[in-house]
């Protein structure tokens, strides 16, 4: 019998893996905010056939949606993440409009409602786990073995925030996966040397732009990356037939969506309310908020990172082009986030705008791991007491919904700011003063607090963070029921919500937990073709390909 060549086994299986568990851990409801808009949008343009709200529901003060020329109302993010979801509301507007029931059953609002979300969320599920696909082959690619490219996959998907965003509609891990994407294009087509490889990059670079314009930003190191290390003529001419004009059919794309919406090809919506601040923050300010704080440290978000800094000479003194375009990438990406008025990104878990680097430190640490023979056993104590912290800290923000933290905070905090003036620099400064560089009202804090409240039952106020600044008239955060807090998981939410299909709800959830079960197991036994063996051996073959 013919049998699967070990490079194509790994890679199916760790997204049939990472996609059956993120999906068995998605969240457990629609969330308010950015992805509420976003969703809808994708929701009218499969209901209603066009690509602007008639009306909106948001009041003048609060709206993120403009009237566009024609009437329509648009919200001012890019239309990317909406896209990649509308396959799915479509397919479950179909399913629904086949299944032979009645649909005018009294539950039938309910039913028609969780049916739409446990489809929906495959989307991010689906994303993130190609993102955690993309990891593993992207380190076949710089030449780690397939057991290091194997763990460093781990370690990306279930050690950092890619997991807690894996159950979020907003556009972080489609963002973070087609840049990802186009970067692991553009240095396979240095090493494969196929035209077509600069073709897919430009596609997924040009979705990012779509999905988030600030992406534009990584084409600088991507591309001194290519002239660099390709013969100028060559390198120009090709990058310019297979990459450029895909890419520009995208750019085109936008500059259209914005005259739809504003009138004028390069309005992009982030000129009102808090963006007609703009990039008003002191860099050393948001570098430090992002990278040191307490409440928004990228490293307190995802510590496995840190071994991608331990790492950085040895992979700059191997493959010196790869390191000074990932260091650029990082450099790009962060720079105008930290400059930017909201450059905490909240309401959010972590510094949600810094997703996109995680990948690039990740496979940096391929180079520790390479030495891990050589390791003491002190220094591999540390590593394993460092990836489960990280693990553990990813739990919290699967855990617990995102909001019942921050809104509750909020209700503290706003004591102290209402003096502030609405939308002025004062005010999200005070607030980032308050909350992110203030150990006391961190994210993480906070989720450890809801998080001991979903396994023991006691008085919530006795232990709330903030009990040594008095006592705070607040009320009970979401997802909290008397003093024990509820899982932001579906299988639990969907039984609550309509426990009369319960027993459904818990057939497919076991279901879901036995793909996840099946596809560990044969991920497994696929890791033994892959060169498990081997950790400071590359499999040259694979990655060269």
């Amino acid at each position: 019998m013919k049998t699967v060549p070990k490079k194509r086994r790994c890679p199916f299986f760790l997204l049939l893996f990472f996609a059956s568990f993120y999906y068995l851990t998605n969240a457990g409801g629609y969330k308010a905010g950015d992805e509420s808009v976003m969703s809808a949008f994708a929701r009218q343009m499969v209901y209603e056939g066009k690509i602007g709200f008639d009306k909106t529901q948001y009041p003048p003060e609060e709206d993120p949606c403009t009237r566009g020329i024609d009437g329509l109302y648009y919200p001012k993010w890019g239309i990317g993440q909406s896209l990649v979801e509308v396959p799915f509301y479509l397919f479950h507007r179909i399913i629904w409009e086949i299944i032979p029931f009645d649909k005018r059953l009294p539950r039938v609002f309910i039913i028609r409602r969780l049916s739409e979300m446990l489809i929906v969320f495959i989307c991010p599920s689906v994303i993130s786990a190609l993102g955690c696909t993309l990891v593993y082959l992207f380190g076949l690619r710089l030449g780690f073995s397939s057991k290091i490219s194997l763990w460093l996959s781990f370690l990306y998907g279930l050690g950092t925030m890619v997991w807690p965003y894996s159950k979020s509609l907003m556009s972080e891990a489609t963002v973070n996966v087609a840049i990802l994407g186009g970067v692991y294009a553009v240095v396979s087509y240095r090493y494969a040397h196929k035209k077509w490889w600069l073709t897919i990059s430009g596609l997924c670079m040009g979705y990012a732009l779509i999905t988030k314009a600030v992406s534009i930003v990584v084409l600088i190191p991507l591309i001194i990356y290519l002239f660099s290390v390709e013969p100028k003529r060559r390198g120009l001419g090709e990058a310019v037939l297979y990459f450029a004009l895909p890419y520009l059919l995208f750019v085109g794309f936008q500059l259209w969506y914005n005259a739809v919406r504003y009138g004028d090809f390069f309005t992009f919506g982030y000129d009102r309310q808090w963006g007609a601040l703009g990039f008003c923050t002191p860099l050393y300010v948001r570098v430090w908020g992002l990278f040191l704080s307490p409440g928004k440290s990228f490293f307190l978000y995802a510590p496995v990172t840190i071994l991608g800094i331990l790492s950085a000479r040895r992979f700059f003194e191997d493959r010196k082009a790869e390191a000074l375009l990932f260091l650029g990438i990082v450099t790009a990406y962060t720079v105008p986030h930290s400059l930017w008025v909201l450059w905490a990104g909240d309401w959010a878990w972590g510094p949600r705008f810094l997703v996109v680097i995680t990948p690039y430190l990740i496979l940096s640490a391929g180079y520790y791991l390479k030495r891990w023979p050589e390791i003491s056993r002190l220094k591999r104590g540390l590593v394993v007491a460092l990836v489960g912290f990280s693990f553990f800290v990813q739990v919290l923000g699967v855990a617990i919904h995102p909001f019942s933290f921050i809104e509750t905070r909020w209700e503290v905090a706003s004591g102290f700011l209402k003096e502030v003036k609405r939308f002025s620099y004062a005010q999200t400064y005070g607030e980032n003063a308050l909350v992110n560089f203030n150990p006391m009202f961190s994210h993480i804090v906070g989720n450890w607090w809801l998080f001991k409240h979903m396994i023991f039952d006691y008085d919530l106020r006795k232990d709330a963070p903030w009990k040594t600044l008095g006592d705070f008239e607040v009320s009970s955060p979401k997802w909290v029921k008397g003093n024990r807090t509820i899982p932001f998981w579906w299988p639990i939410s969907f039984s609550m919500a309509s426990p009369w299909d319960k027993k459904w709800i818990i057939a497919f959830a076991m279901a879901n937990a036995i793909v996840v079960l099946l596809a560990g197991l044969r991920l497994r036994r696929a890791l033994s073709l892959c060169g498990a063996g081997s950790w400071s051996k590359g499999d040259e073959e694979e990655g060269a390909e």
